[in-house]
This record gives C-alpha cells, sequence and structure tokens, in this order.
C-alpha cells in the first residue's frame, strides 16, 4: 500500500514539475520576445508573471515528492475517516479550482488585461469560494 501512495505523489509532483517549467518556458519566451507582443497591454512585465507562477508551481512539485518521505502522510493517507471526509469535502475539486483560478488573476494581472473591477470581482469569487469550502469541510468533520 506505502508503494501505491508514494508513486501517487511522485506522479503528482511530475505534474507539478512539468506545468512549471512550460510556466517557465513561457516566461522566457515572453521575456525574449517582449518587444514584439504588441497584442499584450503590458509586454513589458508580463513574463515576471510566468516566472513565478513556473517557480511556485516548481516548489509545489518538490514539497508534493518530499511527502513520500514523511510516514505521517502515508498514515493519514491510509486511515479511511480521512479518505471519506476527503471525499465529501471535494477538497482536490476544490484545490485545482482555486489554484487554476488564482494563477489566471495572478497572469491577467502582469499581462495588464485586468483592472480593478475584474481583480476585485475574481478576488471575492475566490474568497466565496474558500469560504463555501471551509463551511463544508467544517460540517463533515463534526458529522464524523
Amino acid at each position: 500500500m506505502k508503494t501505491s501512495i508514494g508513486n501517487k505523489y511522485k506522479v503528482i509532483s511530475a505534474v507539478w514539475a512539468v506545468l512549471g517549467i512550460l510556466f517557465l518556458a513561457g516566461a522566457l519566451v515572453m521575456f525574449i520576445m517582449r518587444n514584439d507582443m504588441l497584442q499584450i497591454p503590458r509586454p513589458d512585465i508580463a513574463y515576471i508573471g510566468f516566472l513565478v507562477v513556473g517557480t511556485i508551481f516548481l516548489i509545489i512539485a518538490v514539497s508534493t515528492y518530499y511527502k513520500t518521505k514523511d510516514k505521517n502522510v502515508m498514515i493519514e493517507e491510509n486511515d479511511e475517516r480521512s479518505k471519506i471526509i476527503l471525499g465529501k469535502a471535494g477538497n482536490l475539486a476544490f484545490l485545482i479550482q482555486t489554484i487554476f483560478l488564482s494563477v489566471a488573476l495572478f497572469l491577467l494581472c502582469f499581462m495588464g488585461y485586468a483592472n480593478a473591477p475584474v481583480m476585485i470581482t475574481l478576488m471575492c469569487l475566490i474568497a466565496v469560494s474558500v469560504f463555501i469550502y471551509l463551511i463544508s469541510a467544517l460540517y463533515y468533520n463534526q458529522k464524523m
């Protein structure tokens, strides 16, 4: 059982690493072509957003890879009760939604497409999503 959970974390780590490398490659291309990208409102700083997101994704990949070495994470992963709570609260779907929405918000800001009303609206959507997740997680934790 330990090897399957360890392999799962290694696969997830590899996906995060590939995404990070793709964002870093995009940052490099945008940096090289920053004077030729007239369709982007802020080509002078657009590559910074991709650079930061790529770096964050690589950090997530490294931390996920090292979870395979942590015995407490493996024990917690094997706990049937935590699996039920995780499934009920929709932890994975929430995490993916929040990460991609936050990345989109961040990149829109750096590329110059987002103005103040758009940014405030998207941040409020993220806040509502987090609030709903916390309420559902607390509810299901009390049920179990």
